[in-house]
């Protein structure tokens, strides 16, 4: 079988896969649980260069009361493409429309309900879950693809979406257009995240504006309306107080009568926020790992602290323990104050290691025990597109999907793991000792790079390896 990698001279080459079936198998292997380390960051308004003075900096801001144990409860993962993988007391176990009655792989997002299920966005729609029974519900034409989900104590479903929110209830779906939720020259379509207080209110966020619906209004805050500048938001969360914390890329605003900035020095875009047990703040960011604010600093947690095992966060939840659970690119983490474990799939059964998101209901699961897999191998071989082998040539697999452009002084010389080797007199290579998990190829090509992708060339192409398997990927032929 052939693939087809066609050439670019700048960066990461973008090759057309064939064919080759990728199965998404879990696996049992241990942990890391080196703790957390951390660094502590100035909060005044001076340390941060790009941060919007309009709000009034939180000089004297209250924190969240702290939440209680609520008892014990479960936690769930969604996958780039192998459905929702849930741990309880009874262990892991993966959820796929061949086992259970989940309508489809490809989930988008998720969040938690106020009777204790989860809620899960999907291309289907949207499903329930309460750990044992699935409610469907059908897909709307009012949108494509979910950013955000969230449930109302009255069951109304809210999801955030591009062009607008849109409610499910009494069986049927409503849509407030985004241009309900900023006017003027604040107006956009994005809008990135939704969250329900638990009196009814609904908060959204575009990238432009703060927008909540009360007694079927919406009122807006935006540049001119409770900002003095413009600001660009990302995410959103709700603490204890019902207050609503918005992410932006110089830190938070949170809404207390009136609009105040939490400033973050050498930030990051947000992809996720949280508030833990304790009442701290934790937001996630796009490639900067993780940061925590306790009311007075802020303190990181990432790569380079050795505290993460990827920069890049999906989502972050938290149980009412006070563990904060972290989902990232390369694995799942769970931060117990000093301690931390990271699952993949060389050490777990959890279904993949990049996870799209998190939900943790109650106390959580106890932390099981790691196992370790057994590592498996991957060979190929690379050749021009008139069957001459190209030798001497790297080859490179990496746990974190690629884009056009990389960092390093190789495309995943800067990612968490990766393996090199190089082709033969005949164009073969082999990779041994890799661990569970998916991996994207590159390939040296003699003016560049070229990678792996998709049978539609969009994104890269994601190989199984799986616990004691020798995997051979075939021919890669270059197109000239």
């Amino acid at each position: 079988m052939k693939f087809k990698l066609p050439p670019v001279l700048i960066a990461v080459f973008v090759l057309a896969l064939a064919s080759l079936a990728c199965q998404a198998l879990a696996a049992d292997a241990p942990a890391d649980s080196a703790p957390p380390v951390a660094t502590i960051a100035d909060t005044s308004e001076d340390s941060s260069t790009d941060s919007p003075r309009s709000p009034v900096d939180a000089d004297a801001l209250a924190m969240p009361e702290p939440v209680q144990s609520q008892g014990a409860g479960m936690a769930c993962f969604g996958l780039r493409a192998g459905g929702l993988t849930c741990l309880d007391e009874n262990g892991w176990q993966t959820f796929t429309t061949a086992n259970s009655g989940l309508p489809t792989d490809y989930l988008s997002a998720g969040g938690l309900c106020p009777d204790g299920r989860i809620v899960i966005a999907h291309y289907e729609g949207l499903s329930l879950f309460d750990g044992v029974n699935w409610e469907n519900i059908p897909e709307t034409s009012n949108y494509s693809s979910a950013d955000a989900v969230a449930c109302a104590a009255d069951g109304s479903l809210w999801v955030a979406h591009f062009q607008g929110v849109s409610r499910y209830a009494n069986g049927e779906w409503t849509t407030y257009a985004s241009a309900l939720l900023a006017t003027g020259e604040s107006a956009n379509e994005l809008v990135y995240d939704v969250a329900v207080s638990s009196d009814g209110r609904v908060w959204a966020v575009t990238s432009r504006s703060v927008a909540v619906f009360e007694n079927d209004e919406w009122d807006v805050f935006q540049q001119g309306q409770g900002f003095t500048e413009s600001v660009f938001f990302n995410e959103l969360t709700l603490d204890s107080l019902e207050r609503p914390w918005a992410g932006l890329s110089s830190g938070a605003a949170v809404y207390d009568g009136n609009w105040k900035m939490v400033n973050k020095p050498g930030y990051s875009s947000p992809s996720s926020m949280v508030f833990d047990a304790a009442g701290n703040l934790w937001i996630g960011t796009i490639s900067g790992g993780v940061s925590m604010y306790n009311g007075n600093a802020w303190v990181d947690f990432n790569r380079k602290l050795e505290s993460l095992p990827s920069d890049n966060i999906q989502d972050l939840a938290a149980d009412s323990l006070g563990r904060v659970w972290v989902a990232t690119t390369y694995g799942l983490v769970i931060i117990d104050g000093d301690n931390s474990q990271t699952y993949r799939m060389e050490n777990s059964a959890v279904g993949d290691n990049e996870i799209e998101f998190v939900v943790v209901v109650k106390d959580g699961p106890a932390l099981p025990a790691t196992t370790v897999q057994q590592p498996g191998s991957m060979t190929g071989k690379l050749e021009k597109d008139d069957g001459t082998p190209l030798s001497g040539m790297r080859v490179e697999i990496c746990v974190e999907s690629l884009g056009s452009q990389f960092s390093g002084e190789t495309p995943c010389s800067d990612q968490p793991f990766f393996l090199s080797t190089e082709t033969d007199a005949s164009g073969v290579f082999a990779f041994e000792n890799i661990p569970v998990g998916y991996y994207v190829l590159v390939a040296e090509t003699g003016d560049g790079w070229a990678q792996l992708t998709t049978e539609f060339g969009i994104g890269s192409e994601r190989t199984p390896i799986l616990a004691g398997e020798s995997y051979d990927i075939g021919t890669l032929t270059l197109e000239e």
